[in-house]
């Protein structure tokens, strides 16, 4: 399922939980508003709920859920915060989707502009014969095939992801994708142990979250640090999952035994920045695709 699908369908079961209603049931009726391609799925995990089994070993064997998602639904079950932790997942995913859709559709607009605008410079040449039909269909059309294929491509979750891990070497250019992917690992890892998880465990766990192959790697490196008796801070700050300001945050938070509550404050604080950063590029991408229209214009 796609992040926007699973977004729904946690918070879905968030409120049938809250409202005593079985899980099975929930399950079951939410079933015909997915995709027809995950709709085995979640009837087999129904069916699984239904038949005893418990409600993250039910999704984790049909597939429905991701190993990180079930590992923390275990853990929301035994401690009785089942529902809050649906919540969470929820957002989680909401998240993960709701600044790329802003930006897509901040983008549609102009983009649709700056092409229509490529489409008709070459009009004039077409009309007084200078340009050969045949010619000008294969250059454009193709060009649109492509453009449409590649918004369609940089669409899906999964490629967008590996391109931002391109621009993390990238100096200023890479800065807001490591405060974007420090802030959802921070806070993935904050409410893993805020809902009981060791943190050896709870680490592991928030890296398999994440969907960077390349930060998957090195702050597993981190975790064999704890393991082997450095401190959460320190071990962090080295495999950069934590910067200077994030650094002097959780180390306090380490020392005073508040070390959820200061995960939790440092992802807030990089989320903050993520925001105000998405914000002004939203606002500008337009602007500088309008840019291009007028310089198309010009050089005509």
């Amino acid at each position: 399922m796609r992040n926007h699908e699973r977004s729904v369908l946690f918070c879905s079961l968030a409120r049938y939980h809250q409202a005593g209603i079985p899980l099975d049931r929930g399950l079951s009726e939410w079933v015909a508003q997915i995709h027809p391609a995950d709709r085995k799925a979640l009837r087999r995990m129904a069916a699984a709920v239904q038949s005893g089994q418990p409600f993250d070993k039910a999704g984790l064997g049909s597939g429905v859920l991701l190993p990180w998602e079930a590992r923390l639904l275990a853990v929301g079950a035994t401690h009785g915060r089942l529902d809050r932790t649906l919540d969470e997942l929820a957002d989680y995913h909401r998240d993960a989707t709701d600044w790329w859709v802003r930006l897509r559709l901040r983008l549609l607009f102009p983009g649709a502009v700056l092409l229509l605008g490529w489409l008709a410079l070459p009009l004039p040449r077409l009309i007084a014969g200078e340009l050969h039909v045949g010619t000008y269909l294969v250059q454009n059309l193709l060009l649109v095939v492509i453009l449409v294929l590649s918004w369609r491509h940089l669409g899906r979750m999964r490629n967008l992801h590996a391109l931002l891990d391109l621009l993390l070497p990238l100096g200023v250019i890479g800065k807001p994708v490591w405060h974007y992917r420090r802030y959802r690992f921070l806070g993935q890892l904050a409410r893993l142990h805020d809902a009981g998880l060791p943190m050896l465990d709870a680490l592991q766990v928030a890296i398999n979250s994440i969907d960077s192959a390349y930060l998957r790697w090195q702050w597993s490196m981190a975790t064999e640090a704890v393991r082997q008796g450095s401190g959460v801070s320190e071990a962090l700050y080295h495999y950069r999952a934590l910067d200077d300001t994030g650094y002097a945050l959780v180390i306090s938070g380490e020392s005073s035994g508040r070390l959820g509550e200061m995960l939790g404050r440092e992802a807030a604080r990089l989320g903050k920045g993520v925001g105000l950063w998405l914000s002004g590029l939203v606002d500008w991408l337009p602007r500088f695709a309008y840019v291009l229209v007028l310089l198309l214009l010009f050089n005509r």
